[in-house]
């Protein structure tokens, strides 16, 4: 199954799973496990980069849209379904090779949820999926024989939130594909039960399982006292940094993520002191390297009530540190050698800080001719110094046309009918596709439009951000957080590079904050705001929308927090041509055409929004790069097709195209001279036009079609524009007329010509 078949059941919640035999970028911390036996390759989540694949903090990203399913099917990644969220939706892990007792856990589900999907990967280890009707944290049960560590080797798991499972790839043991011997249905029709059900069947799994242990349970009641984990600050930071961090002490994942519960159980207050420790300690892993996005990750999910602390870690130091720390140390303070040191001394006084205070300024009334213009860079999209947003579906183009916007920007060329005051230098950095895609899609739009490297020179700069990551901002544990340090990079290469405009593509790359939080989006958008400020660049942030169901896309559609329209000074919104705008304006394949209706959020000047037939139009033309094997026509034939945006002509590709209607226009118009002014009312040659295919020709929309036949048999050479004199003053005025051709046609002597179909786009 693909993604788009397992979204199509419902199960919009997917990740992409690393295939099980996928080369690692060696920048990942995956890389140095691979063929240990921590590698977990066929069951993590990552994407595939320019030097392999890598992972990533896949809770901290919002719901994937059509464009990342269809890129992760790409990559040829598997396929995860996250458990928990809006659909608490629960996956029965029973991981256990033992026959019977697998078949155990299998009768008492049937018994407790009745007949449910279950995915095999390993047999008889299974998956059941169900849903609750309330959430549920994470729980699991251990059984079964003891290992070396003295860990019970079997569980069965209730999967929540914060989980994920493969739903679809190749299982990295077996080499086989996961299969569903009990068919994956749509999710509306899972089992439904209570967490009662789910309380009762672990229990029955406790009595008839082999050795079961208790039941661990996140969030859970437990007779710990949690105020007995605590533990001193700088005595939990001594213990943690003389512990070593080695594949011997901690040989599970279970095992570092016991250590990491217990510090955070040992300082509930300070937990952001408490992560740092945390972190330190994991990046002194002395077998190989762990990703800080993953660690944050996993950090986030460890939730109380914890079973150890301060005393286990003063413990665990002691047994490890090679006399580093002494647990007696934690308990008893040294006695300084001073006596006089015995009594408390004064503190010093904090420094005062100064009363807070504005000046308000009073309006000076300077002359309006002194007031510096607005420094527009290109169209009423691009300008100096503000954020401007380009928001559109996924898969319609937008990615190609700031290509061609920027190639227009720096080349000084009209190529969308828009011309920069002057030759710019733009920094296009896009963060989902890899550098030779970017190259593929620049190559192709110079090709098109025959902007050569001389034309552009150096200033044009692209970067991927699979090779230049750029987290401007993330959720920390007290909220989100804007990293000064990559802010004040940006402003210094922005400037030191003299770039005049920055394509952020998408914007959601740039930034690890949850997209529905509007404080979290409004701090992204106006650190970007700040940027453009202090450089005097003009910043256009590309982003996603919301389904709208076929809806005419505005701005107001943009995907999350309102906060990302609400910041920007110029917005736009791209929208594909619908079946019923196609059909309005004669276009037989509307889902080539996209339409920008002009600035449709303008904080700085009104609007320029405009219905559908006076939008702006655009289109994806399909051109060859000839990068294929052999030379000439081989090259193109076997080569890359990449699709590139140009300036829609509706007019040309409106209306009937069949010989008939054509027969019947050139009929109807006759040797007639007929007015090229729409505004000569029957003396238009929209008139006949009109009459003779079924329009009216006082349609706004069916004039776009009869000027698209009109363009077409003038094209054609069916029909030629004169010009004569008319009139009491005899002013000149432009006729339309049948040529011999176009008589020709009417007579049965020839068929009209033929006429090319657009070219499909191939685009991302």
């Amino acid at each position: 199954m693909t993604f788009a078949e397992f979204a199509a059941l419902g199960y919009t919640r997917l990740v992409p799973i690393i295939p099980h035999d996928a080369p690692i970028s060696e920048g990942s911390s995956l890389f140095k496990r691979v063929g240990t036996k921590q590698d977990s390759r066929g069951k993590a989540v990552g994407v595939r980069g320019l030097n392999g694949w890598y992972g990533y903090d896949w809770l901290n990203q919002p719901d994937p849209d059509e464009h990342d399913l269809a890129r992760w099917q790409r990559m040829g990644a598997g396929v995860g379904i996250m458990t928990g969220g809006p659909l608490n939706l629960i996956a029965v892990d029973a991981d256990t090779l033992d026959q019977a007792c697998a078949g155990k856990v299998m009768i008492a589900g049937m018994k407790h949820f009745g007949s449910t999907p279950v995915r095999i990967g390993r047999a008889p280890k299974a998956v059941y999926l169900i849903r609750v009707t309330e959430p549920i944290q994470y729980c699991r049960v251990e059984f079964g024989p003891l290992n070396d560590e003295g860990r019970r080797v079997d569980r069965v798991e209730l999967l929540s939130d914060g989980r994920q499972f493969v739903a679809h790839g190749i299982h990295p043991v077996t080499k086989k594909p996961y299969v569903w011997t009990t068919p994956l249905c749509h999710v509306d029709k899972l089992p439904v039960v209570t967490p009662q059900q789910l309380a009762a069947f672990m229990d029955e799994l406790r009595q008839i399982l082999p050795n079961t242990g208790p039941l661990v349970t996140e969030g859970a009641t437990t007779e710990v006292s949690q105020a007995s984990l605590r533990g001193d600050i700088e005595k939990v930071r001594a213990a943690v940094a003389a512990t070593p961090n080695t594949s011997a002490a901690f040989g599970t994942r279970e095992a570092y993520r016991d250590f990491g519960y217990a510090i955070k159980a040992a300082l509930p207050d300070d937990e952001p002191e408490a992560f740092e420790i945390f972190a330190d300690w994991c990046a002194r892993w002395e077998d190989g390297e762990n990703d800080p996005d993953i660690v944050a990750a996993d950090w986030r999910r460890m939730k109380p009530p914890f079973r150890r602390g301060a005393s286990w870690i003063y413990e665990l130091a002691e047994e490890t540190s090679g006399g580093k720390f002494k647990r007696a140390d934690a308990f008893f303070d040294v006695l300084p050698d001073e006596p006089e040191s015995l009594f408390p001394r004064e503190a010093p006084p904090a420094p005062e800080r100064p009363p807070f205070k504005l000046a308000p300024t009073p309006y000076s009334f300077p002359d309006p001719a002194s007031i510096p213009r607005r420094r527009w860079l290109y169209g009423r999209h691009y300008i100096r110094g503000f954020v401007s947003a380009t928001v559109a579906p996924g898969g319609i183009g937008k990615s190609s046309l700031t290509i061609v916007e920027a190639l227009a920007m720096t080349s000084g060329k009209p190529l969308l009918g828009e011309r920069s005051p002057e030759n710019l230098r733009v920094w296009i950095w896009n963060g989902e596709d890899p550098v030779d895609e970017l190259q593929r899609r620049v190559a192709a739009a110079m090709h098109h439009y025959s902007v050569g490297p001389a034309d552009v020179g150096d200033r044009l700069l692209i970067d991927s951000g699979m090779e230049q990551p750029i987290t401007l901002a993330e959720d920390g544990r007290s909220g989100a957080r804007l990293n000064e340090d990559v802010m004040a990079e940006l402003v210094r290469v922005i400037k030191s590079r003299k770039i005049d405009a920055v394509i952020v593509d998408p914007l959601v790359s740039s930034h690890r904050v949850s997209e529905n939080d509007n404080g979290a989006v409004d701090l992204v958008v106006k650190a970007w705001g700040r940027i453009a400020f202090q450089t005097g660049a003009s910043v256009m942030l590309v982003h996603h929308v919301r389904k709208t169901n076929g809806d005419a896309i505005t701005v107001e559609d943009a995907r999350g927090a309102s906060a990302l329209v609400n910041g920007t000074r110029v917005a736009r919104a791209l929208t594909p041509m619908t079946p019923n705008e196609g059909a309005k304006l004669g276009v037989e394949k509307p889902w080539l055409f996209f339409r920008s209706g002009g600035v449709t959020k303008n904080n700085l000047a009104p609007a320029e929004a405009a219905p559908a037939e006076k939008a702006s139009w655009f289109a994806l033309q399909s051109v060859p790069l000839g990068n294929g094997a052999g030379e000439g026509v081989d090259a193109l034939m076997s080569g890359d097709t990449v699709g590139v945006v140009v300036l829609a002509d509706l007019a040309a590709a409106a209306g009937p195209r069949d010989p008939d209607t054509i027969g019947r226009i050139l009929q109807a118009l006759g040797d007639d001279d007929w007015r090229a002014d729409v505004r000569a009312g029957d003396a238009w040659i929209g008139s006949p036009v009109a009459g003779a295919i079924g329009l009216n020709a006082a349609d706004a929309a069916d004039r776009a079609v009869i000027n698209g036949q009109v363009k077409r048999m003038l094209r054609d050479g069916l029909l030629e524009q004169i010009t004569l004199r008319e009139g009491r003053n005899r002013k000149s005025k432009a006729f339309y007329r049948r040529t011999a051709a176009g008589k020709s046609v009417v007579e049965g002597v020839t068929t009209p010509p033929a006429l090319l179909a657009e070219q499909e786009g191939v685009f991302a």
